[in-house]
């Protein structure tokens, strides 16, 4: 597909339209949630710290930590179907250059589009583990929403597209240590990206053939050609907020979960969980449980259903410093997970049967209604210091008002939690 085909179907989104902007005001508090409560963690500072201290010091600089750090708290939206999670990357690329609120608007949407786009075609879930599809996407999903925000017109859009892909790869293997590299790559994707949409501002040209069939069969076993059905100008309204800090392929398990502890089930009484999820979902959340590795706290299923029971505001920890409390650790050891060919449907639905005092009891999750994703976000930024939540409740505010200089403020924002040391989550 030749990239100008590709940005001229992002032509017909609308940034004055309100269904959008309402999404768009979403995602924006959603991933600056994200950025105030990975700030304040060891990591995400240590990845701040690296780009004031190696960048120009200026918005560029900024704007690539926020995307590292959003991305590294593992708490900001995803695609399921695809991994892609292009709300590290796009805000922040757009945010810095926006002049006006439609434009911004747009900006965001078209990023996402490209993100879902390319990641679906690079084989979304069927290329993992080589190919990370999010990574891969990344640094179209800056160029794109960086160019659109400086105002360019298509022919240099589509420049910045294939600037910024030229040499990429979804390829980061499976780094290890404190601060990660797996963090990195992201911020210097998005970095890639808007210096991508720059160039084309200044003239430079690349191939606008570059996105082939042939060249993205080359990025993993299970891409396919990249067509116009994969590009969704409306794809923000299937990116979802996650609720708590969580590996995505775990995440209904825990909703299910959680929704029988409501209804009475005492987890002191619990002898056993089994849990069901599609095959595809399984590798992840159940891999031996580290408990100093972060990651690991994060996508170990058994650990994650015991702080559901025992440590409920520890899924709001990004940073998961402290050790966790011997009743959780002692419940992951009760759960099992299991692989199960008949659950089906977007989104890696989960059934948990519980065992208490010899009955079962069952849950399965996505129920008929899902949660509301503004209650969802108001328990993100509740999860903050006071400060960072009032300023987040304004930013909002604004969104909602369609107030003009909005766009700015949350620039404001974003700057702040990047240059300065920002409270930890209270829950942390």
């Amino acid at each position: 597909m030749n990239a100008r085909d590709l940005v001229s179907i992002l032509s017909v989104i609308d940034g004055g339209g309100q269904k959008l902007r309402d999404l768009v005001s979403l995602h924006t508090v959603d991933a600056l949630a994200c950025l105030a409560a990975g700030a304040g963690s060891r990591e995400g500072s240590s990845l701040l710290a690296f780009y004031r201290e190696t960048g120009a010091g200026d918005a560029v600089s900024s704007a690539a930590g926020a995307s590292a750090v959003i991305r590294f708290t593992e708490w900001d939206a995803i695609h399921v179907p695809s991994c892609a999670t292009p709300d590290p990357m796009a805000v922040p690329a757009a945010l810095i250059f926006a002049g006006d609120y439609e434009t911004y608007v747009k900006a965001v949407a078209a990023g996402h589009a490209v993100g879902l786009a390319l990641s679906e075609a690079v084989g979304g879930v069927s290329a993992l583990p080589e190919t990370w599809p999010g990574l891969f996407a990344a640094p179209a999903v800056a160029a794109v929403s960086a160019a659109i925000a400086l105002g360019l017109p298509d022919e240099q859009v589509a420049q910045a597209l294939v600037l910024s892909m030229a040499g990429s790869s979804g390829r980061n293997g499976r780094p290890s240590g404190n601060p990660s590299a797996r963090w990195l790559v992201i911020g210097e994707a998005t970095l890639k990206g808007i210096r991508s949409a720059l160039a084309a501002k200044a003239g430079i040209k690349g191939d606008l053939d570059l996105l082939s069939s042939g060249w993205m069969k080359g990025q993993a076993a299970s891409a396919g050609a990249l067509e116009s059905r994969h590009v969704d100008p409306a794809a923000i309204a299937r990116v979802a907020a996650k609720p708590f800090v969580s590996a995505r392929q775990g995440i209904n398990a825990i909703q299910a979960f959680a929704s029988l502890l409501q209804k009475g089930v005492d987890p002191a009484a619990i002898e056993g969980v089994h849990v069901f999820l599609p095959p595809v979902a399984v590798p992840v959340v159940s891999r031996p449980l580290l408990a100093e590795d972060r990651l690991s706290t994060i996508a170990h299923l058994g650990l994650q259903l015991g702080i559901a029971a025992f440590e409920p505001a520890r899924q709001m920890d990004v940073d998961r410093s402290r050790p966790f409390g011997a009743e959780a650790l002692s419940f992951a050891k009760r759960v099992t997970v299991f692989a199960d060919d008949g659950l089906t449907g977007e989104g890696w639905p989960a059934r948990v049967v519980v065992s208490e005092r010899g009955q079962a009891r069952e849950a399965i999750w996505p129920q008929s209604s899902s949660e509301n994703p503004k209650k969802v976000l108001d328990r993100k930024i509740e999860s903050l210091s006071p400060a960072t939540a009032r300023s987040l409740k304004r930013v909002e505010t604004a969104f909602v008002d369609g107030d003009p200089s909005v766009v700015a403020e949350a620039r404001k924002l974003m700057l702040g939690l990047t240059d300065f040391p920002a409270s930890k989550s209270e829950a942390a």
